[in-house]
C-alpha cells in the first residue's frame, strides 16, 4: 500500500504552482493575500492535489471553494487521504 502524502507534500505541490516557499505560504494562508493565488491557480492547484491523491479528491465537496492553505490541509487530513 502506498504512503500517504504529508502536509509536507501538499505544501510543496502549492508553493511550486504559487512559486513561493511553504513557509511563507504557510504564514499567509490566506488566498487574497497571496497574489500568484488567482482562480487558474486555484485549479491548478485543485488538480495536482487531486494528482497526487490518485483522483480522490473528487468526493470532497466544496473543495474547490476553500481558499486558504490550512483549510484545504484540515480538509484532506479529515478526509483521511494526508498523513
Amino acid at each position: 500500500m502506498k504512503k500517504k502524502p504529508s502536509k509536507a507534500d501538499i505544501l510543496k505541490i502549492i508553493s511550486k504552482i504559487l512559486k513561493m516557499s511553504p513557509q511563507k505560504i504557510e504564514k499567509i494562508d490566506d488566498y487574497t493575500k497571496m497574489e500568484s493565488w488567482d482562480s487558474l491557480a486555484q485549479l491548478d492547484i485543485i488538480s495536482a492535489i487531486d494528482k497526487k491523491l490518485n483522483g480522490r479528491i473528487g468526493k470532497i465537496k466544496n473543495i474547490a471553494e476553500i481558499k486558504s492553505v490550512k483549510k484545504i490541509i484540515s480538509l484532506l487530513k479529515k478526509k483521511s487521504l494526508i498523513a
